[in-house]
């Protein structure tokens, strides 16, 4: 198995590395070229399955913060902005903020009219958790796997204050789905 990952693996790097920077094909989410968009989405998408390969194992892989703080702007920023959402029965609209406490990068989500509206905070911004209804805090590292359900609260440092309705009318609307 190990093998065959290191095949695909070089093979993956080799074909982004080799191409045009002006390539033109099929994306999902908005980007600077084609080509920095694929990279970014295998980058995270091959290291939440590291994540599942570690975890199986009870390990849980540590990322490089910067790297985490990517993968978590791609699912709030990218994934986030895709997703009609619907309130989970019970949960009252309000304001999530998801912070990286050691990088100092904050984002903030709420709804309008069906959609979700996120917003990247730097500045005063990103340490201002007053109005928030539900937050999610922790290492880049822990919220990125976290937030893309490898992780439970209170595990690797994350921790989520507020309304837990909130948080799973966000996660429920932003499940990435593969079909």
């Amino acid at each position: 198995m190990l093998a065959w990952f290191r095949v695909g693996y070089a093979a993956l790097a080799e074909t982004l590395a080799a191409a045009d920077p002006a390539l033109e094909c099929a994306t999902f989410m908005a980007a600077p070229s084609a080509l920095a968009f694929w990279a970014r989405r295998q980058a995270h998408e091959t290291a939440i399955h590291r994540a599942d390969a570690e975890r199986a194992v009870g390990a849980t892989p540590d990322y490089p913060a910067e790297f985490a703080v990517d993968g978590i702007d791609e699912l709030i920023m990218g994934f986030g902005r895709r997703r009609k959402y619907q309130p989970a029965a019970g949960a009252e609209s309000g304001r999530l903020r998801v912070a990286a406490a050691d990088t100092g990068d904050a984002w903030s989500v709420e709804a309008n009219e069906g959609r979700l509206q996120p917003r990247r905070d730097s500045g005063a911004a990103a340490d201002d958790a007053a109005g928030a209804r539900c937050t999610v805090s922790g290492s880049a590292s822990g919220v990125y796997l976290y937030l893309w359900n490898r992780l439970a609260a209170g595990q690797a440092g994350v921790t989520v204050t507020g309304d837990p309705a909130l948080l799973g009318s966000w996660q429920a609307g932003v499940r990435v789905r593969w079909s």
